[in-house]
């Protein structure tokens, strides 16, 4: 970290040049073109949209606020970060929380990355201004103090991206996702993209429901009932114990409300409400037949630990029996 202090009232043209020559470079966005640094007085940059609300436009939930990023400025100006952006007029792109703390510590001016459009690098996945201008957002999120981009802010940005595009398929989702350069791995991309996709199929089709919407709709209708989702098979069997648990120790049963997350067709949303019952059943049978069977054979144990995998570099474990490190 190399810091420069920044006067508050204001920065000279010599000191000026020598933070411009040091900052990295500036990052490389389609659709746009780095053209120079600016120096701004801080109540120059515009952060409204027409409607007077902050104009961060792939935000869900604000910028956040970093007491580390507050506590940096206070220093002064890192030259191994990136400063803020901003497009012709003042107009700020990234930087929201970063602008916030500078005006709360008094700074009067500051460092600004001014970038124009450039039509000749935008992708096929960027049309108009606006376009540009959130993709350029959810990129810049690497920086100190910007919140990183998360993944449901992403799936919006997505939703609004693709709404009225012919091409809804995961294939294309995943594409534009990689424009933005989020440094994810491309299983979390296409998982991302398959959410997206997902959605559009279901639109018109099936009603949507996360698990705290779903808990909502129970609450708002006095429905006294457990949820368990039917989107997979790994539900049930995470549920069971608590299914065992419950008649263990109250003698009564379990009320579940059934609903699913990721069913895209009513057909597809029947088979897995028919399969998850189905598994219900078998996993009943199985503790059952469990049951009866230790209790004739209640001298002999339905485990053993055989020894684990040595794991620990650099200390002495116990002694190896057949590969495996003895334990207890």
């Amino acid at each position: 970290m190399t810091i420069i202090s920044i006067p508050l009232k204001g920065v000279s043209p010599l000191l000026r040049a020598q933070i411009e020559s040091k900052l990295p470079e500036p990052l490389k966005i389609p659709g746009w073109k780095f053209n120079e640094y600016r120096w701004r007085n801080l109540t120059q940059i515009n952060t409204k949209n027409s409607d007077g609300s902050t104009d961060n436009s792939v935000r869900i939930g604000g910028t956040g606020d970093a007491e580390s990023l507050q506590v940096s400025l206070r220093k002064g100006i890192d030259l191994t970060e990136l400063t803020a952006s901003i497009y012709p007029n003042n107009n700020l792109i990234n930087g929201f929380n970063r602008l916030k703390n500078l005006l709360e510590l008094g700074y009067k001016e500051w460092i600004f990355a001014e970038y124009v459009e450039d039509e000749s690098t935008r992708t096929e996945f960027q049309e108009s201004f606006y376009e540009c201008l959130d993709d350029f957002r959810a990129t810049a999120n690497k920086g100190k103090g910007q919140k990183v981009i998360s993944d449901k802010e992403v799936e919006e940005l997505g939703r609004k991206r693709f709404q009225n595009r012919k091409d809804q398929s995961k294939q294309s989702i995943s594409k534009w996702i990689r424009t933005l350069d989020l440094n994810w791995s491309g299983q979390k991309v296409d998982g991302v993209a398959n959410k997206i996709c997902k959605d559009f199929t279901r639109k018109g089709v099936i009603e949507s429901y996360n698990r705290d919407e779903a808990l909502q709709y129970l609450i708002q209708n006095g429905i006294g009932a457990d949820l368990l989702n039917t989107k997979d098979s790994t539900r049930v069997a995470r549920l069971y114990p608590q299914i065992m648990r419950n008649f263990v120790e109250n003698g009564v049963t379990m009320d579940l409300a059934l609903f699913d997350s990721d069913a895209c067709s009513h057909e597809e949303l029947d088979k897995r409400q028919t399969d998850t019952i189905e598994e219900l059943k078998e996993m009943d049978e199985l503790v059952i037949k469990y049951a009866a069977k230790r209790m004739m054979m209640i001298g002999t144990h339905p485990w053993n630990i055989v020894g684990s995998l040595s794991q620990k570099i650099g200390v002495l474990t116990r002694k190896l029996v057949n590969g495996l490190v003895s334990v207890g």
